[in-house]
């Protein structure tokens, strides 16, 4: 019985998936996990080679679970997006992983991104102009590190150097390139504006192919694969989690919410937002993602559970929370604990509650907590609705295991809300990909069988319109936030 592995990299672990290529069952699976570093304030590291080893080690092990029942035809992968590593003509490591959620270049995105050159950029690029992204980061290697940046061979991100551990190749899927801010997202190529204003060769950046490209494992190689097993390049993990639940049909939307959080549509043709609140990312050639990420997803209900309720489950605290009436009796909860992407594209913006009232009870800051998060990405979802009607959505990412988040995620856009019967959507994605690439299937309308719905959740109309009420006070006070930022 031949199967694929989709490998998905992301920000707190990686998980290796093995599904079935036909009925597309979820034969194994495995997960390994890694540390953030914050050396600094502002700073977010990773070491690259504790993600590598991660990595190995869970293709080892499904691969394991697999051996003697089933034939394996390639691992396909899906990563996180905006990192960027530096590394010598050796390969050795000049700097951590600079991850999407570090900060240091915020004054330079400030700068760049209210200037003429900072637009064309993004037209260019399809990436809004932030601290998140590699051209912002190599901007501030080049002004506070220039020996690092001098020296460097190759900046990478972390799917390419698992790659290059493996094969010694450097190369990089379109999909991942158009999240770094310096690949043309109309010509799938590095974009030479970009690249001369920072001063940058295109041989220090990794050769852009399709995500369709096959590297082969070597005969000698960390992640115990046989010689010749097929590498598929694959695709970014917000791409790919679009892929991997439905999400690229018209009138769907997938909204996630794992560590951060994403709204997006897929378009068959790219788009840059006049306003630059919204990306646009490759998922392969004819297909591209536009939405907006916020840094604060299911982070900040976890920062809430540490701060006021250490010693309680959390479905002890949804339920309480779900008792609270929508708009938690007035309290306001705005979710910018670390700055924020989209909509306000702003690292020193912060949070905060407004509404406050002597009647309100830990529960009423519980349901706060919740709505702010979704009202903030329904304010994302509002520009991507004017684009294209929208009357599905395809949850996913941890908060999908919440029935009482989702309902609420429903009523807050008003729209019907399918969850898959795998949360694990950018692994789906992958191997999804994976089998196009190997000519499994000639179409993605072929494997629905990856993308089952296990349930639905309808919007309750009264709710809803409570709700879009509230949006708009929501979207003053964010601005209002924004105005004050420091």
């Amino acid at each position: 019985m031949p199967y694929i592995i989709g490998c998905d990299i992301g920000t707190t672990n990686v998980k290796c998936v093995a599904f079935d290529s036909v009925s597309g069952d979820i034969l194994a699976s495995h997960s390994e996990s890694y540390e953030m570093y914050h050396p600094q304030s502002d700073w977010s590291e990773q070491d690259p080679d504790e993600i590598y080893d991660a990595a190995c080690k869970t293709i080892k092990a499904v691969v394991k679970a697999c051996r003697g029942r089933h034939k394996l035809v390639g691992v396909s992968f899906s990563a996180a997006m905006h990192g960027v590593l530096a590394l010598d003509k050796d390969g050795k490591q000049l700097t951590q992983l600079i991850i999407w959620a570090d900060n240091r270049s915020s004054d330079i995105a400030l700068k760049l991104r209210t200037s003429s050159v900072g637009k064309k950029i993004y037209y260019n690029n399809g990436t809004p102009v932030h601290a998140m992204t590699p051209v912002c980061k190599l901007l501030w290697l080049r002004q506070h590190e220039p020996g690092i940046y001098k020296r460097t061979s190759h900046f990478v991100g972390i799917k390419e150097y698992i790659i290059y551990r493996i094969t010694g190749k450097f190369v990089v899927d379109y999909s991942v390139a158009s999240a770094t801010g310096m690949f043309n997202i109309r010509e799938l190529q590095w974009d030479a504006y970009t690249l001369k204003k920072l001063g940058l060769k295109a041989d220090k950046l990794s050769m852009a192919v399709s995500p369709y490209h096959i590297e082969n494992a070597p005969a000698k190689n960390d992640a115990g694969l046989p010689e010749g097993t097929a590498l598929i390049m694959g695709a970014s993990d917000g791409c790919l989690a679009n892929l991997g639940s439905g999400a690229v049909r018209t009138g769907s939307m997938a909204v996630t919410i794992g560590t951060s959080a994403a709204v997006r549509v897929s378009f068959d043709k790219p788009y840059s937002d006049p306003l630059m609140q919204t990306f646009c990312y490759v998922l392969d050639e004819t297909t591209f993602i536009i939405g907006g990420p916020s840094n604060n997803g299911a982070v900040i209900f976890e920062w809430l559970m540490n701060t006021f309720f250490p010693k309680e489950e959390y479905d002890t605290v949804f339920n309480e929370a779900s008792k609270i009436d929508p708009g938690s009796d007035g309290l306001l909860f705005y979710p910018y604990l670390l700055g924020e992407r989209a909509p306000l594209w702003s690292s020193t913006v912060r949070g905060g509650f407004t509404g406050l009232d002597i009647q309100h009870t830990r529960a009423h800051f519980a349901r706060a907590v919740m709505e702010g998060i979704l009202l903030n990405l329904f304010g994302v979802g509002k520009i991507l609705m004017e684009m294209q009607k929208v009357n599905t959505i395809y949850a996913n990412g941890g908060f999908a295991r919440s029935p009482i988040w989702v309902q609420m995620l429903a009523d807050v856009f008003g729209k019907k809300v399918k969850l898959n019967e795998t949360v694990e959507t950018g692994a789906v994605g992958a191997a999804m990909m994976g089998l196009k690439a190997l000519g499994i299937y000639e179409h993605y309308a072929d494997m629905k069988a990856f993308t089952t719905v296990g349930q639905e959740f309808d919007a309750v109309s009264k709710v809803h319109k409570s709700y879009d009420a509230l949006s708009d006070k929501f979207k003053k006070g964010s601005r209002l936030m924004l105005a004050h930022a420091v």
